[in-house]
C-alpha cells in the first residue's frame, strides 16, 4: 500500500466525520449566559406609559437616581400631584429556589437552585435557570419561606431557601419641574416594606 491510498483513506475519514456534524440537529435557540451582573434593573411594564397628575398619598423625598450615589433634591407632600414618567424594578440580590422534584421544561433536578429576579404576579416571575433566562416563568409550585405559595402537596417541587433584596422606584416630575426618583417599595429578606407614596399605581 503507498501514501496515495493512505491519504485517500483519510480523506473519507473526514468526510464521513462533516457529514455526520452536518446531520446533527440544531441546538435550541435558548441563549445561555452567565449569572446576571447585580443589580438587575427591569423596567415595571404598567408604568410604562406614566401617570398624569397622579395624587400623592405621603410625603417623601425625590433623588437623583436610585443608585447608590444619589442625593436628595425635592420632597413631596401628601396631596400635590406628580406626573409620573416611568417605573422600574431592581433585583440587587435575587431569590434562591431549591429544586426538589425534577423540572424536566428547564432542565432542572433536585439540589439545583433557581434564582429568581422581577417577581410578576399570580406566581410567574423572571428567573436564571442553569445558565438560562426564563421571562415570566411560572413558579406555582414554590413553597415560599413562610410556608405560602404552592399548596397542592405532591405538585410543589421547589421551596425558597433564601430571600433576596428588590426595590422599585418611580421617577416623576412636580409641576415645579423637579424630576427624580422616589422608593416606593422594597423587599429586604422577605421583610415588606411600602411607602404608601403613590397608592394602587398599578391597579386596573
Amino acid at each position: 500500500m503507498g501514501a496515495v491510498p493512505k491519504r485517500l483513506g483519510m480523506f473519507l475519514l473526514f468526510a464521513a466525520v462533516g457529514a455526520a456534524q452536518q446531520s446533527q440537529p440544531t441546538r435550541p435557540s435558548t441563549t445561555e449566559v452567565s449569572e446576571p451582573k447585580l443589580p438587575v434593573v427591569q423596567e415595571q411594564p404598567c408604568l410604562a406609559n406614566g401617570r398624569l397628575d397622579w395624587p400623592i398619598k405621603n410625603g417623601s423625598p425625590i433623588y437623583s437616581s436610585w443608585q447608590d450615589q444619589r442625593t436628595q433634591v425635592g420632597r413631596l407632600t401628601a396631596r400635590q400631584k406628580v406626573t409620573v414618567l416611568e417605573g422600574i424594578n431592581i433585583t440587587r440580590q435575587p431569590d434562591r429556589i431549591l429544586v426538589t422534584k425534577p423540572k424536566p421544561d428547564i432542565g432542572m433536578k433536585p439540589g439545583d437552585v433557581i434564582l429568581r429576579y422581577q417577581i410578576l404576579g399570580e406566581g410567574d416571575a423572571n428567573i436564571w435557570a442553569k445558565g438560562v433566562w426564563h421571562e415570566g416563568y411560572s413558579l406555582w409550585t414554590a413553597v415560599e419561606m413562610d410556608g405560602t405559595g404552592c399548596g397542592a402537596g405532591d405538585a410543589c417541587d421547589s421551596k425558597v431557601i433564601e430571600n433576596g433584596i428588590m426595590e422599585q422606584w418611580v421617577r416623576v416630575k412636580t409641576n415645579t419641574g423637579v424630576t427624580g426618583w422616589v422608593l416606593n417599595r422594597k423587599m429586604t429578606r422577605g421583610v415588606y416594606w411600602d411607602s404608601g407614596v403613590f397608592g394602587q399605581l398599578c391597579a386596573g
